[in-house]
């Protein structure tokens, strides 16, 4: 599913040349850092959370998820200002000399994307809580709506405007999913809650 939305993206940057191709791929590749430093606390999260679920011990999950997310919202938030502050460098371990163009597509596309690591971080750990709890709907229309927001983003406003359509793609798209996730989340622990 994630694909599909990856692959509109690259299509619409294709169309844009060279240089749009080389500083979105620098980019992305930084850009993978931050989804790295999810990842991991994803992983650390779903055990924690699947064993309180399945002990049936909804104070230790909220808990867990509350320091979860501060944790990960933490390095998001140092990975954003890394990222940031060092975006040319970082494009240099990936190109020899990128030109000036090359460097406004980059720039494009990090300055998009960066400040939203936040919403990023809490797609992950709702996400992965939910699924812990043996939810997998949610996370699954999660990703269904985070599909369209992307295509929707890259398809239709790119012709009003253009690469920042690409720039922004991602950060609707798992701001659309959270939106989904969060409301989900406290649901099922409230009802959780009410079973004790």
């Amino acid at each position: 599913v994630m694909c599909v939305g990856q692959l509109a993206m690259q299509a619409v940057v294709n169309s844009l040349g060279t240089a749009a191709v080389a500083g979105y791929t620098a980019a992305t590749k930084a850009d993978q850092l931050s989804v790295l430093v999810n990842n991991a606390m994803m992983t650390a999260i779903s055990n924690y959370v699947a064993q309180n679920y399945g002990a049936g011990l909804p104070r230790r999950i909220r808990s867990g998820v509350r320091a979860s997310l501060l944790q990960t919202e933490t390095l998001n938030v140092l990975m954003c200002a890394g990222i940031l502050l060092l975006r040319h460098p970082i494009v240099q371990l990936f190109l020899d000399h990128p030109s000036q163009e090359i460097y406004v597509y980059s720039d494009g596309y990090l300055l998009g994307v960066a400040p939203f690591y936040l919403i990023l971080g809490l797609l992950a750990i709702y996400r992965t809580a939910i699924q812990s709890m043996q939810n997998s709907w949610a996370p699954f229309s999660a990703c269904m709506i985070e599909l369209v927001m992307r295509l929707a983003a890259t398809l239709i406003l790119t012709s009003s405007i253009g690469y920042t359509a690409v720039c922004i793609a991602s950060p609707l798209a798992w701001a659309g999913a959270c939106a989904l996730l969060i409301p989900v989340y406290y649901h099922m622990m409230g009802r959780k809650q009410n079973m004790l």
